[in-house]
């Protein structure tokens, strides 16, 4: 961690159906680079908006935000960022469900026109650090909800992003599974040195993080 922040939210306000709901409500947020933070709140409350906002999935009505250098407000594509300095891994994996656990895991590259063997070759390496290297060859539909979540984190990793997002990465796991993806994101976030930024409404998961914020009714609260 440094004392660069790599995150600079000032009152942003994002709201749907045609304002009726206020799903940001003024957000000022500053996070560090390298920072392990965790978003908390009951559903509703505006923690996955705040994400996609962070992501560049969704633009905000009002306010400023930066994040790694970029100004996410401004009117244009940002399928270039996305690709090259944030990492997703969501509840529901977005794994396609045709392609193998390898192939899965190389599609974030084809579009940097990474040479095929290099692909290969950063997939395998990545796979075998979540202790999937067994399972290359498999399609997600073979495979546990524990090991779907895995392949999804070495995924988020194949770009070498600045950012991890994670959106409730535990939601659709047991407990012991659950404890099991926390500790591979604790280790990720270590050796890595990136931003991990992790949404839950599960306080265990929340006190994961070197820093929880917490939000309600679109407004972080503490």
């Amino acid at each position: 961690m440094n004392d660069l922040n790599i995150i600079e939210i000032k009152n942003l306000v994002k709201s749907y159906d045609n304002d009726k709901i206020i799903a940001l409500n003024g957000i000022n947020l500053e996070i560090k680079e390298g920072d392990f933070v965790s978003i908390n709140g009951p559903s509703g409350s505006g923690k996955s908006t705040l994400l996609n906002m962070i992501g560049a999935l969704d633009r905000a009505d009002e306010g400023q935000i930066t994040v790694a250098g970029v100004n996410l407000m401004k009117n244009q594509d940002f399928s270039e960022f996305r690709l090259n300095k944030i990492g997703f891994v969501f509840q529901l994996h977005n794994l396609i469900p045709n392609l193998t656990v390898h192939e899965n895991v190389q599609t974030p590259m084809i579009e940097l026109g990474i040479p095929d063997d290099e692909m290969e070759k950063r997939a395998i390496d990545l796979l075998r650090s979540v202790n999937l290297d067994n399972r290359l060859e498999q399609l997600p539909t073979k495979l546990s909800g524990g090991e779907r979540q895995r392949v999804a984190i070495a995924r988020a990793l194949v770009n070498h992003p600045r950012i991890i997002l994670s959106d409730e990465p535990t939601g659709a796991l047991d407990s012991r599974m659950g404890d099991i993806i926390l500790n591979l994101l604790r280790e990720i976030h270590r050796k890595e040195n990136v931003t991990l930024i992790l949404v839950t409404h599960e306080e265990y998961v929340a006190q994961s993080a070197d820093r929880i914020i917490n939000m309600m009714d679109g407004k972080i609260i503490n």
